[in-house]
């Protein structure tokens, strides 16, 4: 790895319309089928609670036309809690100067900037191409903490139901209705609170109980309010009066012909009878009839449900590491 320019500096990142349009370049530069907008980026941080700990770095070089951004860096706290001692941190490097040594600097100046808040775990993710990048976290400590991710999508046009025909019927003749939220708000008045009371429950079953600490009820239901939030996208699988599996679908508020894979997950005692199937055939039935061209997601490799996405046809991607350094 090259030694970085003496003039590489990093300083915090501003709210000015230069450090959003460099955010918004660095960061298409790393997910290229996800591309991203100035306009957006504000929007969200407008959004940001400033309880919550987060801070971005600015990494500049001097040239003949004056400072020029070339790197990236983000701090975040994790989880829920406050106080927990836990973050996120991660950075992005242009293309264009990847192996200038900027990277092990700008991860040097987060550290130290960070030290007051006297942190106990860091995390990132790092998409496994990024070598350099992966590298330089492991030198640093940092280990895999969980199976690597791998992003898929799946071209709508394309999809053929063959060798899943009869899943909905099967998993119909069980006493399992498939409906949306769009008509559950028809006829049931407690839809949010079920809606909330089966994802917790399912959340509590995958997640490590040492660790686990779900959204409260208040907070959690303001995504129904979310402009993005498609009723009729949000499919459920009930059990008589009971919630028992969901899956959901989400529009890219760039590309209008991308949608996202929110969540699918089935209750554990509902698991292995055809329910998680039937619920993504409804998805892609209705990314059909609404014009996506392509059904983004991602899971992890080798997961059931990561095994479900390639029998429907979803096409392999990016590979995403998770790695994390206790303190």
């Amino acid at each position: 790895m090259k030694t970085a320019p003496a003039k590489f500096t990093i300083r915090p990142f501003e709210s000015t319309d230069s450090d959003y349009a460099a955010l918004v370049k660095l960061s298409n530069q790393d997910w290229p089928n996800n591309p991203s907008t100035v306009e957006l980026w504000k929007q969200n941080d407008s959004k940001r609670k400033p309880k919550h700990l987060s801070r971005r770095y600015i990494g500049e070089i001097e040239t003949e036309n004056g400072k020029q951004i070339v790197a990236l860096g983000f701090v975040s706290k994790r989880g829920l809690s406050e106080g927990s001692g836990k973050y996120n941190i991660k950075f992005r490097i242009d293309e264009e100067f990847k192996d200038h040594g900027f990277d092990e600097p700008l991860y040097t100046h987060m550290i130290a900037d960070l030290a007051n808040e006297k942190p106990i775990a860091l995390k990132t993710e790092v998409q496994e191409r990024h070598t350099y990048r992966v590298q330089l976290f492991q030198q640093q400590g940092f280990q895999e903490s969980i199976k690597p991710k791998r992003y898929c999508q799946l071209e709508v046009s394309s999809f053929e139901v063959g060798l899943l025909a009869g899943y909905s019927e099967k998993v119909a003749a069980s006493g399992i209705v498939i409906t949306n939220v769009q008509k559950l708000k028809t006829y049931d008045s407690n839809w949010m609170q079920k809606f909330y009371d089966m994802d917790t429950a399912i959340e509590q079953q995958i997640s490590n109980a040492n660790e686990f600490k779900f959204m409260e009820f208040d907070e959690y239901i303001k995504m129904f309010e979310d402009k993005n939030f498609l009723a009729d996208a949000q499919f459920v699988a009930v059990d008589g009066d009971k919630y028992v599996g969901l899956s959901s679908l989400w529009p890219d508020p760039v590309c209008k012909d991308l949608l996202y894979v929110g969540t699918t997950r089935v209750l554990q005692s509902h698991r292995r009878r055809g329910i998680a199937t039937a619920l993504k055939l409804k998805t892609i039935a209705f990314a059909q009839a609404y014009g996506a061209n392509t059904i983004q997601t991602r899971n992890k490799v080798n997961s059931p449900m990561y095994a479900l996405n390639m029998k429907l046809g979803f096409e392999p991607g990016i590979v995403l590491l998770t790695l994390e350094k206790v303190l």
